[in-house]
């Protein structure tokens, strides 16, 4: 049973209240201090992230998880409500001595779309390299729903990189 007044920890997943008013990119606070989170609004402008993954990643995993978050977040907006006006992409980096985990939630299939789970597909077919590049820079990735076994609630794709 769990003690009254406390609540259970936030996970990456968690999806959070957007604060009213508050210009995006915007970032997350976290109590540990190897966790860092940005959110970013529905426009497909990465120059934002990649500062910010700079500044919060030691510099010689600075550009490996550049690309990722980048094309997470990329993905996201393309496949996804986070896409359209108002959407938002989360982006939370775990940073450990040997790996970064990088976790990019959408806010869930448009309506009327075919949900679209992540898959690798072809690679010629695919106008930007996506997965692909993810699963070539990363040691490992998976995804799942928010709301488990939903599909199609928000959608949370986790990526590890070796942290050099």
């Amino acid at each position: 049973m769990k003690p009254i007044g406390t609540t259970a920890p936030k996970t990456d997943a968690d999806p959070e209240p957007e604060p009213a008013g508050v210009p995006y990119p915007h970032r997350i606070a976290f109590s540990e201090p190897h966790r860092h989170g940005i959110v970013l609004g529905h426009e497909r402008d990465y120059t934002a992230l990649a500062k910010w993954v700079r500044a919060m990643t030691p510099q010689r995993a600075a550009k490996p998880v550049s690309l990722v978050a980048e094309a997470l977040a990329s993905n996201a907006h393309q496949h996804t409500l986070s896409g359209d006006p108002g959407g938002t992409v989360r982006v939370v980096l775990d940073v450990n001595p040997f790996l970064i985990t990088i976790a990019v939630t959408d806010r869930g299939p448009r309506p009327d779309s075919v949900i679209p789970y992540p898959r690798l597909g072809d690679p010629r077919l695919a106008p930007l390299p996506g997965l692909h590049l993810v699963d070539q820079i990363a040691v490992y990735w998976e995804w799942d729903w928010v709301i488990p076994g939903a599909g199609s609630g928000p959608l949370t794709i986790r990526a590890k990189v070796e942290n050099p």
